[in-house]
């Protein structure tokens, strides 16, 4: 505690209490005797046993090594398995129901292709190691025709169409209502031009790629346009909706007939189609409406200058309010000229005397706060200019004139940076199109 503080407690000092305390942990009182540990072995599978630490003493767990805990986890896929006589049973079941069926469907020439002899010049020591491989493996082809050693050379392809092939028959013949015959049919041409679109597909330049995505970008805007012709074209004919054939059309061969048919298309609420809310005026009727409206303001006598304003829509209050607001500012702006005539441009700087035309806010605030602002984003760019230009992004002194000039040449940057975006556009489409 310093001196000052210590000073200020006076007579009346506080006890200082120590507290003794130990920085040991308090032994643990346990009753209990600890479990035993043993270091036994398991099986991890047929092939090998390893050791590991289990809860208990030898003579309650035995000698014997014991299945792993995880060993219901190691799950192997069920591939079929045959003799000799077999496969060549059901080998020779399978070819004579598919001749049965090419001689019912002579059209059909893929049906005749599928006895072919590179299906049946395979030994049958070769399929059964095929088999033993596959399982192994658990079908993992990669790892399958990495370790195939065999006579002859065999390619991906090939061993994966022989063993469908393979279990496909075999399961014609044992279970022909096995769900999985219908997962069981492999084509080697097809994979092979598979591999080969997938290597022409990543062996491309980066120009046709950009190719490609400028493609797609047109090809999606002439989605975009004829899904907009179509939406005008129904509009259209919506509009465009004919009366029923088995009535005359005499009666709509006048003006008034045509007037009349115009206001039963619109109002009419019988028919299940959508309304359009953009339905064009009557050409006819607008025209005849005109008309009327200038033959009568011809005989009151009105002018030109008239008509255009009668024709325009009525103001409202509010508009009307402004309006005369306005020329209020504008009265006192001009009384104000006229006070200060005498005065030329240099006294007035002098004396510091400012007409205001605009409408000022009541109250002391300073000039700079008068400054325009902008979004986040296009503030940042502007800052990012007047950084580069060694200008602050506030006038130091903030006078009348140079905050009249900061704040045109905000608003040049702001004119500058809108036609720079608007030139990276042309550009970018620009670059599309070629």
């Amino acid at each position: 505690m310093q001196r000052e503080l210590f000073n200020l407690l006076g007579e009346n000092q506080p006890p200082v209490v120590i507290q003794s305390g130990s920085n040991f942990k308090e032994k643990m009182l346990s009753t209990s005797k600890p479990s035993p540990w043993s270091f036994v072995e398991f099986k991890a599978n047929r092939f090998v046993t390893l050791r590991h630490w289990v809860k208990g003493s030898k003579e309650l767990i035995g000698d014997e090594p014991k299945e792993s805990a995880y060993s219901k986890f190691n799950q192997h896929l069920s591939i079929p398995s045959f003799t000799k006589e077999e496969y060549e049973s059901f080998m020779n079941e399978t070819v004579n129901q598919d001749f049965l069926e090419n001689e019912k469907n002579l059209n059909d020439s893929h049906a005749n292709e599928r006895v072919d002899e590179n299906k049946n010049n395979w030994p049958f020591e070769e399929i059964i190691y095929l088999f033993k491989l596959c399982e192994k493996y658990d079908l993992r082809w990669f790892l399958i025709f990495d370790r195939y050693n065999y006579n002859e050379s065999r390619t991906l392809e090939d061993l994966k169409e022989k063993f469908y092939h393979i279990c496909r028959n075999y399961f014609k013949v044992s279970n022909p209502s096995n769900p999985l015959l219908s997962s069981l049919n492999f084509s080697a041409e097809k994979e092979v031009e598979r591999k080969k679109y997938l290597q022409r597909l990543l062996s491309r330049s980066a120009a046709e790629i950009a190719e490609e995505e400028a493609l797609i970008v047109e090809s999606k805007k002439f989605e975009m346009a004829a899904k907009r012709t179509l939406a005008e074209r129904e509009s259209l004919l919506r509009l465009l909706d004919s009366p029923h054939s088995d009535q005359t059309i005499t009666q709509y061969l006048t003006s008034q007939g045509m007037s009349q048919l115009y206001n039963t298309l619109l109002t009419d609420k019988t028919r299940k189609r959508k309304h359009d809310p953009n339905i064009p005026e009557n050409p006819w009727m607008k025209q005849q409406q005109q008309f009327a409206q200038h033959r009568q303001l011809q005989q009151m006598g009105v002018k030109k200058s008239d008509v255009k304003e009668s024709s325009s829509p009525k103001k409202t209050k509010r508009q009307r309010q402004e309006i005369q607001t306005a020329l209020k500012r504008k009265s006192e702006s001009a009384y104000a000229e006229q006070l200060l005539r005498d005065f030329n441009s240099d006294e007035r700087k002098a004396l510091g005397v400012i007409t205001h035309g605009e409408k000022l806010s009541p109250g002391v605030y300073l000039r700079s706060t008068k400054l325009s602002t902008f979004k986040p984003a296009l503030q940042n760019k502007i800052l990012a200019i007047l950084q580069e230009l060694s200008l602050p992004s506030r006038p130091v002194m903030p006078s009348h004139d140079i905050v009249e000039r900061q704040e045109e040449l905000l608003k040049k940057i702001n004119t500058l940076i809108d036609l720079k975006k608007h030139v990276d556009k042309y550009e970018f489409g620009k670059s599309i199109t070629k």
